[in-house]
């Protein structure tokens, strides 16, 4: 049963660092979930080497797959920590990098800085300048993303846009992100609206 952690669309509350440099803001719900579910399941899922989150697009099934780049040892590459790339399943599946604008305005890693918690390295990614996440190695040694939702940390799995590319450029309608609490192992689902 899905149960309701936090409303902020209701009672009118920004998220918190919500205006961008655009000045946007953004609402957004919290909800607890039996199981991570997939939106659009004719979509293929990647499973990528060191991958972090993937995000998919409703307008499509070419997805952008984030990954961790380590070293020899399996550490994190401070130089480079994240490469975004695309999986083109519309067409083959194959890899094709981002191109400048998909890197500068939407799907690029921006803003990497180094000695977060316990020496991780935080990054955003460039269409969603208000969202911080923080790379880091798991107990296991695996690398993922953790992103705030509301007021409790999680494993970030993967984003869902709801895409209107009715104009001359692509617009975000709404968004879904999706992970596991880092406390509890509970699935999330954040569902945002830029405003």
């Amino acid at each position: 049963m899905r149960r309701l952690l936090m409303c902020v669309a209701a009672a009118g509350l920004m998220l918190a660092a919500t205006a961008g440099a655009d000045g946007r803001q953004l609402t957004s719900q919290v909800t607890e979930l039996d199981r991570i579910p997939c939106v659009r399941p004719e979509y293929p899922v990647p499973a990528e080497p060191n991958m972090l989150f993937y995000i998919e697009r409703s307008v499509n099934s070419n997805t952008v797959v984030y990954a961790a780049h380590l070293d020899a040892h399996g550490r994190i590459d401070p130089e480079a920590p994240v490469d975004a790339y695309w999986r083109w399943y519309n067409v083959d599946g194959h890899r094709k990098p981002l191109n400048f604008i998909e890197r500068m305005m939407a799907y690029g890693v921006k803003s990497v800085t180094h000695g977060g918690p316990g020496g991780a390295i935080t990054f955003k990614v460039a269409a969603l300048p208000e969202r911080k996440l923080v790379l880091d190695l798991d107990s296991h040694g695996h690398p993922e993303a953790l992103m705030r939702f509301g007021d409790r940390w999680a494993k970030l799995v993967y984003v869902y846009l709801v895409v209107d590319d009715s104009g001359l450029l692509p617009n975000v309608t709404a968004m879904d992100i999706l992970g596991f609490d880092k406390l509890t192992g509970k699935p999330l689902k954040e569902h945002v609206v830029p405003h």
